[in-house]
């Protein structure tokens, strides 16, 4: 997060124009089997909060730059590899988000990555997990302008790129994931001052993961097959910042 943060400043000094905006993470993720849910990762609003800073170029192909970044705990319910339900408290969770994108007529391609530290609890024999991916899709945006605000909505698809998972436990195997797609629809709204504009966003963020196939896992001096199941992200974004333009 301190890199990120490090980025954030940096990246607004090279630019004279752009948004920075603070924000939380209502987090909903669960991992799936024959439709029943195996375990799940939750936050509520307030216990993930994120950083971003976005650039916009309306002048070169209506190019857009951003960056986020979020840190927090998270809640977890699940079960032990022995069937033992279990529900602790995780530390270390964060989210990383880089996305640009070009097009015109409200239409953008856009190219990403997407890393997330689902953390871990300090339960003897828990382990920390890592999900990445680059990804690549299309976005709609459309701005409606008003005498004192404008609303700014954007729906994007979503398609990623050999998606992986780090299991930081015995030999860490990396396990490829299976097909990977995420939906994004962000609803913000801008309130107009003279060099500067306030906004307040709300945005939804999906992500479908099918399972993967069966990867080694080296354990105490003994070889198991572990998988990642079907799983299903579900976070809800509210936030607010501020645009400038000198």
């Amino acid at each position: 997060m301190k890199k990120v943060i490090g980025i954030l400043f940096l990246v607004s000094f090279l630019f004279s124009s752009g948004e920075f905006c603070f924000y939380t993470i209502k987090m909903d993720y669960r991992e799936y089997q024959n439709g029943r849910v195996l375990d799940r990762d939750y936050t509520d609003f307030g216990e993930l909060v994120g950083i971003g800073y976005r650039y916009e170029n309306s002048n070169f192909y209506d190019s857009f730059f951003r960056i986020e970044g979020a840190y927090g705990g998270s809640h977890y319910e699940g079960a032990t590899w022995g069937g033992k339900p279990i529900k602790e408290n995780q530390s270390g969770v964060y989210i990383l988000n880089i996305e640009g994108g070009f097009g015109q007529r409200g239409v953008n391609f856009i190219l990403g990555y997407r890393f997330w530290n689902r953390g871990k609890s300090n339960s003897i024999g828990d382990y920390n997990e890592q999900y990445y991916w680059p990804y690549y899709g299309v976005m709609w945006r459309n701005c409606f302008e008003f005498r004192k605000f404008s609303f700014k909505p954007e729906i994007a698809y979503q398609k990623a790129i050999n998606p992986q998972m780090k299991a930081y436990l015995g030999n860490e195997p990396v396990i490829d994931l299976g097909d990977t797609e995420g939906f994004k629809a962000e609803l913000p709204l801008y309130f107009k001052s003279k060099n500067f504009s306030f906004k307040l966003f709300y945005r939804y963020q999906l992500w479908h993961v099918s399972a993967s196939s069966q990867t080694p896992l080296l354990l105490n001096g003994k070889v198991v097959y572990i998988y990642e199941p079907e799983s299903f992200t579900r976070n809800s974004y509210i936030g607010a910042g501020i645009s400038f333009c000198f």
